[in-house]
C-alpha cells in the first residue's frame, strides 16, 4: 500500500508523505488493530486522518529551518512546541475532515488540498509563535 500511495524516490513532499504513511502504519500496529483487511470503516477513517495530520506535521517540521524559525534550545521547551504542533494539527485535521469522510468518494482533491494547506499555514504560525514565546 505504501509504495502505491507514496512511491519511493522523488520529491521532498513524497518523502514526507512516505514517512507519514510509515508512522500512521506504526500507530495501527501499536494499537494492535491488525491488517487493513480487518479494519472497520471508522478505523480506516482514523488511519487516513492520522496520515494527513502526520503529513502536515512533516511539512511544518521541514519548513521550520527553511523559513527561518528557531526552535528553543531547551529540550523541554522544544518538546512542548512539538507537542502543541501535534495536538493542534491532529485536532484540526479531525475537526475539518472527519464529518466529510462518509462521502470520501465525493471529496475532491482540490478541497482536501485547500484544507490541508490551511491547516499547514495555521500550524506553522503556531510553531512560530510558540517558539518565540519559549525563548
Amino acid at each position: 500500500m505504501m509504495d502505491f500511495v507514496c512511491p519511493p524516490g522523488g520529491s521532498l513532499d513524497e518523502a514526507i508523505a512516505r514517512e507519514a504513511m510509515a508512522d500512521a502504519i506504526c500507530d495501527l500496529s501499536e494499537e494492535g488493530l491488525g491488517n487493513f483487511d480487518t479494519l472497520t470503516p471508522e478505523q480506516l477513517n482514523e488511519f487516513f486522518l492520522d496520515f494527513i495530520a502526520r503529513s502536515i506535521e512533516g511539512r511544518v517540521i521541514n519548513d521550520i529551518g527553511a523559513r527561518g524559525i528557531t526552535l528553543p534550545a531547551d529540550a523541554r521547551a522544544a518538546e512542548n512546541v512539538a507537542s502543541q504542533l501535534h495536538d493542534f494539527v491532529s485536532g484540526t485535521t479531525k475537526g475539518e475532515l472527519l464529518d466529510q469522510l462518509d462521502g470520501l468518494t465525493s471529496l475532491n482533491d482540490s478541497r482536501v488540498s485547500a484544507l490541508v494547506n490551511d491547516i499547514y499555514e495555521a500550524a506553522f504560525e503556531l510553531v512560530a509563535v510558540a517558539s518565540e514565546a519559549a525563548e
